[in-house]
């Protein structure tokens, strides 16, 4: 994986970042290569990407607030394929071969991709497996400030379980 995507591994559940590296060595064998494009988001950055397409020029990229994507509590990547290489443009289509090849190499390592979500997809969007779609009220309730100390108890608290979808 490139600098860029490893810093974005460094910010997320150490776990979920083991497993997109699984998931792209087996691409990479292949001759394909992704960039992971976002991992852990403040909740500044959620609300500003947020704002995007309401009060902010662009277009809509989420329907998440601050608190409302599992990017904040570092347990979501986005992650798309460079089109050639390992380097350059990026391949956006998610009705590609080679973008559903990386859909099934992560989803192969257990991770859950947005594209299967009905009520709206988010195609370079993977997350853990036994969590909600969105954080419920107790994950939201163990958020707090977003620091380090509570994203790894929160990390913790996946990894036992506490959060699993009934």
């Amino acid at each position: 994986m490139d600098a860029r995507s490893e810093a974005a591994l460094a910010t997320v559940n150490p776990t979920l970042a083991d497993t997109v590296r699984a998931a792209a060595e087996t691409l990479e064998a292949k001759g394909t290569y992704l960039l992971v494009v976002s991992g852990l988001r403040t909740g500044a950055q959620q609300d500003s990407l947020y704002a995007q397409g309401r009060t902010a020029p662009g277009h809509i990229v989420t329907n998440a607030k601050a608190g409302q994507s599992m990017h904040n509590y570092g347990l979501a990547v986005d992650i798309v394929p460079y089109l050639s290489g390992q380097t350059g443009a990026l391949n956006w289509q998610a009705n590609t071969e080679q973008f559903q090849a990386m859909v099934t190499a992560m989803k192969a390592q257990g991770l859950v991709w947005g594209g299967d979500w009905v009520s709206i997809k988010d195609y370079d969007h993977f997350q853990v497996p036994n969590v909600p779609v969105r954080p419920d009220k107790a994950m939201i309730d163990d958020y707090g400030a977003g620091d380090q100390a509570t994203l790894q108890t929160i990390w913790t608290n996946v990894d036992a379980g506490k959060y699993a979808e009934a």
